[in-house]
């Protein structure tokens, strides 16, 4: 068993305040956040960078297994740091010094 750190972005709730809030104008962090999980590259996670935050560590074998685990459980394999969503595209999951993250289909390398 391996354990994946897994970052996702999280906005405050003064960030979804000021997405709500903004007509017509997206704030540039949210610009950011939609790069990312709308059309997920290598550059716009690493722009993104400085959104991401460690919300969990998950015990699994293989990148596969840390997704499935993150959508479906068991809870106990999961080491829950900070409010944390289902695995889904744009997130980024490290093992060791390997960064992955979560694309449309399947994991693509990054440096993170």
């Amino acid at each position: 068993m391996l354990k994946f750190e897994l970052f996702q972005i999280v906005l405050s709730n003064e960030q979804i305040d000021e997405v709500n809030s903004s007509e017509g104008q997206r704030p540039a962090f949210y610009e950011k956040y939609l790069n990312v999980t709308w059309k997920p590259t290598a550059d716009s996670i690493i722009a993104a960078r400085d959104m991401y935050k460690k919300v969990a560590e998950i015990d699994a074998m293989n990148l596969n297994q840390v997704f499935e685990i993150g959508n479906i459980g068991p809870e106990s394999r999961i080491k829950r740091l900070d409010q944390m969503h289902s695995v889904s595209v744009g997130d980024v999951i490290v093992q060791g010094e390997n960064a992955f993250f979560v694309n449309n289909l399947g994991f693509t390398r990054v440096s993170f």
